[in-house]
């Protein structure tokens, strides 16, 4: 069966929603840009072709990452963020220290101090898990599904600033524009 191609970065956002997250809860939110952006990332780098999901993840759905200030960036995520939420698809929320987990409060003191008043939370509004159940579930096998679980609970159940330090350290070209390279890495 030859299914149609993931082509746009904005599904690619969907299926990250949709996915299960480190509670093992289908929609479970992704909290802060900052982690968006390097689960997009990494998911180009390590585990798009290597768990074949290349087969079904067009090129084109990926976006173009530059160095920047909190290491690998692309604004295509921001504007496509946007695009979602501007849709209905997406639903963003603030979240406060009340929803960390006892081991995240410190981080979240510091990103809090570095990155804005508060972290957003991203997750799909019914409508959002109705499009993705309708036109773009079915596009991944079961397998692939997995994998894709697996990926946001390891991305969603790191600390940031482990999932940073990750990143940081197998990708240094991304760092090179970095204002938190130092404290990251432990410098």
């Amino acid at each position: 069966m030859n299914k149609e191609k993931i082509r746009s970065c904005k599904d690619l956002l969907l299926l990250f929603l949709y996915a299960k997250g480190r509670a093992g809860q289908q929609y479970e939110p992704i909290v802060g840009k900052t982690r968006l952006v390097k689960m997009v990332f990494l998911f180009e780098k390590e585990i798009r072709r290597k768990f074949n999901l290349d087969a079904q993840i067009d090129e084109s759905a990926m976006p173009e990452f530059e160095a920047n200030n909190f290491g690998p960036f692309s604004a295509k995520i921001y504007e496509d963020l946007e695009f979602l939420v501007d849709m209905g698809l997406v639903d963003v929320a603030g979240s406060g220290e009340e929803e960390l987990l006892e081991d995240e409060k410190q981080e979240y003191e510091y990103w809090q101090a570095t990155s804005g008043p508060f972290q957003e939370s991203f997750c799909l509004t019914d409508l959002g898990k109705e499009f993705v159940k309708s036109r773009l579930k079915s596009r991944l096998s079961d397998s692939q599904w997995k994998i894709m679980d697996d990926f946001k609970k390891r991305c969603t159940s790191a600390p940031l600033k482990a999932l940073l330090k990750y990143v940081y350290t197998r990708y240094p070209e991304m760092t090179k524009k970095s204002s938190i390279r130092d404290e990251v890495l432990g410098r």
